[in-house]
Formats: C-alpha cells, structure tokens, sequence
C-alpha cells in the first residue's frame, strides 16, 4: 500500500495543484490514499480545485486545518492519518513521472535495508520550461558524505518505509523552512539508510517565490546554526561549518544573485 502526504496554504496556485494531484493519480503503480492537509484558510479558487478533485478521485482525504501552522506540522499531521506502509512525498506545485512509484516500490523491495529513497528531478520554472537537472547522490555512503556540504535528498521525491518515523522520529517542528534538513539528520543519526534512484522520476517547480523564500538573514541565520547543529551530531569535520557558513552567506544575496548561484554552483 502507498499513501501519498501533502500540504497545501493560501499562496498556491490551483492550477499547480491540479496538475500535482493529476500526476499522483496518473500513476502506473495507483496510490491507495492521498492525504491532503489544507494548512489554514485557503483561497475560493484552491477550495474549489480541491472540492473538484475530490469528486473525481475518491482516495484524497482532506484534513482541514484553522490555522497556518507550517509544513511540518501539516505534514505530521498527515503522517497520523496514513495506513500504509511506504509514504511518499509530493508537493502541490511539483510533477510526479508516471512510473515514480512503480520504480521506488520496486527499489524497497528489492532493498529492504533502505528506509528512504529518492530520485533525480528536472527543476522547471513557472511556465514548465527545464531549468536544471539535478542529480543526487546514490548509495547510503554517498548520501553520508554529501550531507557534509548539502542535503542529499530532494524533499518530495522521496519514498518512506513506515519505520523511518520509528527509527527517526517525524518532522521537526523547532526549524525554520529546515524540516526536511533535520528529518534527515534525525534520520543519519538513528540508523535510517538513505538511497537514491539514477533516474528523473520528478519535475521540481522553480519560480520566483522559491528564491524569495529561502533568502533573507533569519533563515540565514538558522541554516549555519542548524547545520552546524549537525556537524556535532553525525561528526562532520570542521569543514562541513565552512560549507555552511558559505551556504547561509548565499541566503542573504538579492533575489537574481541567489537564482545564479542556485544554477551554477551545484
């Protein structure tokens, strides 16, 4: 059994929303729930999108909450209310491939020592046009070891055993904007092993919003503090402060600087 975990708030866009439900739907391995958490008031026309995709697939479950609460809370809310055994992720304004879910089954099956797998993802912009393509790394190893400079996962292509919450813990809910950088940590730090599959399974939106939400000092501020949180953590090597210094300097610069970097410096 899959069970799909969502969130949705008042600044997305419906028709982003409708092609990302449309997509977990046009599965070839079908999900048996889609659980949709509406993060606070939503818009007339996101409620109406929502209202119109839930009459067409009778597996969305919509839980409502009154006030904006963040993606992680949302997202453990969801996780309360899943009955699967894998979880996959999936944000409202992202693509999912056809056969993401087919394949990423398939890899936990045939490698139950995996508690989480990922993939690559296309990074398109707001018009669907291909940005960048990114690739992560591979085995649990690697995973380890890029972590030192970057999170070695893309945040909704992943699919979770069920254990990963057991071993991990759920998301954390004391970060800004980081709650999938310490789920991952978390994760390291208990036992969990990670895994990535070589192949672009996602289309990973990127517009203007994307890059003015992960800039500014506070969330400078709590990348170098949360990331030097986890050098302590998993042992790093001083070096990996300096990566995080540089990373959380980057946060700081104007919006078509931070967009440049983002391309190149991967």
């Amino acid at each position: 059994m899959i069970s799909v975990i969502l969130s949705v708030y008042y600044k997305e866009r419906p028709e982003y929303l409708k092609l990302s439900v449309q997509s977990i739907f046009n599965q070839t391995l079908k999900p048996n729930e889609v659980i949709l958490v509406e993060d606070g008031p939503l818009t007339k026309e996101l409620l109406s999108t929502i209202d119109d995709l839930v009459s067409i697939y009778n597996e969305i479950v919509v839980i409502k909450l009154e006030q904006n609460s963040g993606l992680a809370h949302a997202l453990n809310i969801a996780l309360e209310k899943c009955k699967s055994d894998y979880i996959a992720r999936m944000d409202t304004d992202d693509i999912s491939n056809p056969n993401r879910f087919e394949k990423q089954v398939r890899f936990l099956n045939d490698n139950p020592q995996i508690d989480c797998v990922g993939s690559w993802a296309v990074e398109i912009t707001a018009d669907g046009s291909e940005f960048f393509k990114k690739q992560m790394p591979l085995s649990h190893d690697e995973c380890k070891k890029f972590f030192i400079k970057r999170n070695p996962m893309i945040h909704p292509t992943v699919m979770f055993r069920r254990r990963f919450f057991e071993k991990a813990g759920n998301y954390p809910e004391d970060t800004y904007q980081e709650e999938d950088t310490m789920l991952w940590a978390n994760g390291f730090a208990n036992g969990c092993r990670f895994a990535n599959i070589p192949e672009y399974l996602y289309e990973f939106r990127i517009d203007d919003s994307f890059f003015h939400r992960r800039k500014g000092f506070r969330f400078a501020k709590d990348t170098f503090f949360i990331r030097h949180k986890i050098r302590k953590m998993l042992h790093y090597p001083f070096i990996a402060d300096v990566y995080a210094f540089l990373f959380a300097v980057s946060k700081m610069m104007p919006g078509p600087i931070l967009k440049l970097i983002y391309k190149i410096a991967r």
